[in-house]
């Protein structure tokens, strides 16, 4: 029998008002690792104190690489992120990765608005998009 059956729309209430998991995977030039962590010190402090739809935020080390590490995030909705990405901390440690930083990509886990993804789409470093297709949030 051959699997014709449309998957129902209605099982996917996610979209741009529903939150979502963002992961911003980083590589750090080995003679500015303290620096790299001062900065990223900085910023997520300033994060944490001007957006409110930031809900988690945390920047963690990879367990075999001391120079990789990885921003774990939790948006509240599209807008948060939009606010993120346009947000002077944020942009000034951007600024920053560019110059102590050797690699950064982002992946975001959850459907967000093709506007969102538009956004992201010109940031200068790649963005992979896995949208949702099913499953629940208690985060809210």
């Amino acid at each position: 029998a051959r699997c014709t059956k449309r998957w129902p729309a209605e099982r996917m209430p996610f979209g741009e008002s529903t939150p979502f998991i963002l992961i911003a995977r980083c590589h750090v030039k080995q003679d500015c690792l303290a620096a790299y962590l001062e900065a990223a010190e900085v910023a997520d402090k300033a994060v944490k104190e001007s957006e409110p739809g930031m809900l988690h935020h945390t920047f963690d080390q990879d367990p075999t690489d001391p120079l990789a590490f990885t921003w774990s995030e939790v948006y509240k909705d599209d807008a948060s992120l939009l606010v993120h990405l346009t947000n002077p901390p944020l942009v000034k440690f951007v600024e920053q990765h560019g110059e102590m930083g050797d690699d950064f990509s982002v992946e975001i886990y959850g459907t967000i608005a093709p506007a969102t993804k538009e956004a992201c789409n010109a940031l200068p470093f790649p963005v992979k998009y896995f949208d949702t297709k099913f499953g629940y949030s208690r985060v809210a």
